[in-house]
């Protein structure tokens, strides 16, 4: 094996090296990969909406060799901000991390951005990829959202495929 991982394989190792660790918070599931020394204030990844917590495998495995501790989470789902900063600050609570470093993409860059507002004791520091700062033409374009949850699949399926058409 050359260096710390193979190209080919490096997913199945770290697959087989970082456990996916699950944790109930209140209503929320929490579903995570922690890695590297407890000691240092972590590097917490947050994807973008289709990204899920092993989208940051590589990072995961590279900066852990390195002396950095990654925490790469599933973003449960929230209907409103100050649900996500609560949801989230109990779920660092509950992993007994008092300071972070955030790295967000997308979605998730803008979930980092709010965290970083209303807790900015919290936030180290924040790297954005590709984020956005407000949400108003995501919510005048979707007036529906809310009622996604609980509508039949086929339904939603049937109106977004008669919508693009």
């Amino acid at each position: 094996m050359k260096g710390a991982f193979s190209a080919p394989g490096d997913y199945v190792h770290f697959k087989s090296q970082v456990p996916l660790h699950k944790i109930p918070i209140g209503t929320k599931q929490w579903r995570y990969y922690d890695f590297g020394p407890k000691v240092v204030p972590p590097l917490i990844c947050l994807p973008g909406t289709a990204g899920t917590a092993d989208v940051y495998y590589k990072q995961i495995m590279s900066l852990s060799i390195k002396g950095y501790r990654v925490i790469s989470v599933d973003i449960p789902r929230v209907w409103h901000h100050t649900e996500w900063i609560q949801a989230f600050e109990k779920f660092l609570d509950a992993i007994d991390v008092h300071h972070v470093h955030l790295y967000g993409t997308s979605l998730g860059g803008f979930l980092a951005q709010l965290f970083a507002q209303h807790r900015p004791r919290r936030v180290r520091s924040l790297v954005l990829s590709n984020s956005f700062l407000e949400t108003r033409s995501f919510s005048a374009a979707m007036p529906w959202a809310p009622i996604v949850s609980w509508t039949p699949s086929f339904f939603v399926e049937a109106v977004c495929l008669n919508r693009n058409s």
